[in-house]
């Protein structure tokens, strides 16, 4: 058995992407290089791609290896764990915006609700039906994998098609009926699901999960060996790319490129990224085995979570230092030296204290059923153990 290395290693990249994104303005020149530079992607869809790739692995090997109640029951336990951090979360920023000297002038326009009424925020958090700005992932992965066991369940079962169409179905919905229909029929003004809408985003991690499943039962191979699909994806990138900075109007589109509904165009160019990602995976695996990449990937909730404390903590500093010193360097970007210094120096460093600072050192789905300590980490970190000879997806 031999740990996915190059799994862990893209998530940890994806964990940097998603911490400088969070950290820095949108005028900041590097976050131009780090936001949607090479086409209507961020590492947000990377990471959701992923997430669902690594759970049809994971609990693909459950079902066949432990069976379907212990299968249920590791997806319950991973969806409780997710929850419980967002919880902790959200009464950090509450805390934040209450208390918080200096945080909370900055977080209050953010945070609006927590201080108009502090408790109708934490009941609407805690049932998931107020998401503001970084408190809106966690929720939506914690749902994911609730549903995981029976979807690979019927994949097993070779009810392939009939869920996509499902998948689609949903998809479909938000894009045809908008994406606030919860607001709209509650009319409650202080519901907030987010920015990512969950039936939309579903069918990435849906698509990463089939992806997982197949690689599994080593049927991958026959698509990364495809060399038509590879070419399409070349051609779609290229042209993608090429209109996404060479600035072609494209007014009145804008559904087709919307984030947070996953327009048709951005999933399409995030899906030829992917495949193109994962061809080169399969050729030159050894370029994606970086050890401090691979450790933040291998703790990737924590790692999330602990970012998110520390964009709370520091980003009013920051803006801070942006407003101390900056470098105009188009009509439109500027270079914001000390808040690179500190995304160097002082962030991403503290990222790799994440593990240390949350893992839970003890796992049990029961008291009386014990997990050994190889299932321990499997569960509660999402871990990759598969044969040598299997290929990255």
């Amino acid at each position: 058995m031999k740990r996915i290395h190059a799994l862990d290693f893209f998530r940890g990249i994806m964990l940097i992407l998603i911490t400088v994104d969070h950290f820095l303005s949108e005028k900041d020149i590097v976050r131009h290089f780090t936001y949607e530079f090479i086409g209507w992607v961020t590492a947000a869809e990377g990471f959701v791609f992923l997430s669902g790739l690594t759970a049809g692995i994971i609990y693909t090997h459950k079902l066949n290896k432990k069976g379907e109640r212990y299968t249920n029951e590791a997806a319950k336990k991973r969806a409780w764990l997710i929850y419980r951090n967002h919880i902790a979360i959200l009464l950090f920023a509450l805390i934040a915006v209450l208390f918080g000297y200096g945080l909370n002038e900055y977080w209050v326009n953010h945070y609006s609700l927590f201080a108009e009424n502090p408790f109708l925020s934490i009941f609407l958090g805690a049932t998931l039906l107020y998401q503001p700005i970084y408190l809106d992932i966690l929720p939506m992965y914690a749902v994911f994998i609730l549903f995981v066991p029976i979807v690979i369940k019927y994949f097993e079962k070779g009810i392939v098609w009939q869920l996509f169409a499902c998948s689609i179905g949903l998809y479909m919905f938000p894009i045809f009926m908008g994406s606030n229909i919860l607001n709209d029929i509650t009319q409650i003004r202080d519901i907030n699901t987010g920015f990512f809408n969950l039936l939309s985003w579903q069918f990435l991690f849906f698509l990463g999960l089939f992806s997982g499943f197949s690689y599994y039962y080593g049927k991958t191979n026959q698509w990364l060996n495809n060399k038509y699909l590879l070419l399409s994806s070349l051609i779609l990138f290229s042209g993608l790319f090429l209109i996404k900075n060479l600035h072609v109007n494209l007014n009145g589109l804008d559904l087709l490129f919307s984030k947070n509904i996953l327009g048709p165009v951005r999933l399409i160019n995030c899906l030829s990224i992917v495949f193109i990602i994962a061809f080169v995976s399969t050729k030159k695996l050894h370029w994606f085995s970086s050890k401090p990449m691979c450790y933040l990937g291998r703790y990737s909730l924590e790692v999330y979570s602990f970012h998110v404390l520390l964009i709370i903590l520091l980003k009013p500093l920051k803006e801070e230092f942006s407003d101390f010193y900056s470098i105009q360097i188009t009509h439109y970007f500027f270079a914001y030296p000390l808040a690179l210094l500190m995304i160097l120096l002082l962030i991403v460093p503290a990222l790799f204290l994440a593990p240390t600072l949350l893992r839970k050192k003890t796992y049990v789905l029961r008291k009386t059923e014990a997990i050994p300590p190889y299932e321990d980490a499997e569960l509660a970190n999402d871990s990759l153990s598969l044969e040598e000879n299997k290929q990255l997806v």
